[in-house]
């Protein structure tokens, strides 16, 4: 547990095991407590870096990002404090965006990329969909007491953060990631649960797959939700393990 000063702005992380650097980047209005058990499974194995972003979990409250990129610079200046050249880069939900933005700015540091429950783009009935989910929290639901263990007795703080930097203007345009896929071209996992949604649409996971030049899909069944680091974590590894040998075999032949 420790915190790296950034412009000032004190951003809270985490690193756990030993082993090839993994930098996992939570999803919308969430924290890194979001990833639980996978942490310690992936840790195992790799030298895991688990940050909370910038206004949200235990970092620091801002006022609503004006600049969207100011997450993903904030990645880069965790790893350069860390001292860490190249990591495999992993990425759920808006964590895939920002992983996905950190490829196309520099992606000779990023290793492998693994994009879990992958967004693309928003559609309208997503955006909707999660405007509604941000603006209308009932504290003693299971939402409400999902978000007050993501980000303490604040959460609304840190939620109402979120939904307003997320209705910036440059937000989703700068986070639409469909007319880049073809530059994505880091060895990429992605993952994606069976059952679909308006937010994180299957078809999002097969468009990555299929335009992106060197990825690998997999699709976890039996009725999973969009995520798979959080519904079948003991598959995620496996299948991360698999795709890591699949990988270093490539390189080497």
């Amino acid at each position: 547990m420790a915190t790296l000063a950034v412009d000032g702005v004190e951003i809270y992380y985490e690193e756990h095991g030993r082993g090839e650097p993994v930098l996992l980047v939570h999803g919308a209005a969430a924290s890194g407590r979001w990833f639980g058990d996978l942490v310690p499974r992936l840790a195992e194995s790799y030298r895991v870096i688990v940050p909370d972003l910038r206004g949200l979990g235990r970092s620091r409250r801002v006022a609503p990002l004006t600049r969207p990129q100011v997450w993903v610079q904030d990645q880069w200046r965790l790893l350069d404090a860390l001292g860490l050249d190249r990591v495999h880069l992993a990425g759920v939900s808006l964590g895939s965006r920002i992983a996905g933005r950190m490829v196309l700015e520099n992606a000779a540091r990023v290793r492998t990329l693994t994009v879990d429950a992958p967004i693309i783009g928003l559609s309208m009935s997503g955006n909707a969909s999660l405007n509604t989910v941000f603006t209308a929290v009932d504290p003693d639901s299971a939402q409400g007491r999902e978000w007050r263990s993501l980000h303490g007795e604040d959460w609304r703080a840190a939620v109402d953060f979120y939904a307003k930097t997320r209705s910036g203007a440059d937000f989703q345009e700068f986070f639409t990631l469909r007319k880049h896929l073809a530059d994505l071209t880091v060895p990429t996992l992605v993952c994606r649960g069976d059952l679909d949604d308006a937010i994180h649409p299957v078809d999002d996971a097969f468009i990555w797959h299929k335009q992106a030049p060197d990825t690998q899909l997999y699709i976890a069944p039996g009725l999973t939700q969009s995520s798979v680091m959080l519904e079948r974590a003991e598959q995620f590894v496996a299948e991360f393990a698999a795709f890591q040998a699949r990988c270093a075999r490539a390189s080497a032949a």
